[in-house]
């Protein structure tokens, strides 16, 4: 339980780290290069070690390759380094956990997407529109898909709290990434955060 609780937001974090220094230009690059197969290496072991997790990293993977995220040389160097390790060592998986799960990642990066083009739509002041906005910005379908495998007894709920800190680790990234470009304005946060925010500036 553990491992899981301390691998997932590496995990979430490594990848947007990844993704920003190559898209954003936020980061180092050379560094994504140095951590891409420590991170393939470990989501391979992380998939090895136990079904369900194998059933939500492969699914977390079916959505950014499906809609097409894999777009990058780190992101396919790591994704060939990962295959290659898995598909040596071989791993057990859910099947039917992995299609309902697949079919939510794809849904969330529909909905992130979307929010993203059209966020001159939602109404800061509407709180239907925050709640889309955070639902769909925090790819909530996933976990919500998630949380019913743990109602039904299929899933742990130690995976619930493992996605939840893959995801707040990949969002706690992107506030820096945001930072970085100036689109979050440090004298916009309240006084604690702005203070902590410096420190990525």
């Amino acid at each position: 339980m553990l491992f899981f609780l301390a691998s997932y937001p590496l995990l979430g974090a490594g990848i947007k780290y990844i993704d920003d220094a190559f898209d954003e230009k936020t980061f180092n690059k050379k560094l994504a290069f140095i951590i891409t197969p420590f991170l393939s290496i470990l989501g391979a072991y992380a998939m090895f070690v136990d079904p369900v997790s194998a059933t939500i990293l492969l699914s977390v993977l079916a959505g950014v390759c499906l809609k097409g995220k894999v777009d990058n040389l780190a992101f396919i160097g790591g994704l060939l380094i990962c295959l290659v390790i898995v598909l040596t060592l071989g791993i057990e998986f859910l099947v039917i956990p992995l299609i309902l799960l697949s079919a939510a990642a794809v849904l969330d990066e529909v909905g992130n997407d979307l929010i993203d083009k059209k966020k001159e739509y939602f109404k800061q002041g509407n709180a239907f529109h925050k709640f889309i906005m955070y639902f769909f910005g925090q790819r909530w379908i996933m976990k919500t898909a998630i949380l019913f495998l743990v109602i039904v007894n299929i899933v742990p709920v130690y995976f619930f709290f493992a996605m939840l800190l893959f995801d707040y680790a990949y969002v706690f990234v992107d506030f820096v990434s945001k930072i970085k470009q100036g689109i979050i304005k440090i004298d916009t946060l309240t006084p604690t955060i702005a203070k902590f925010a410096c420190l990525f500036k």
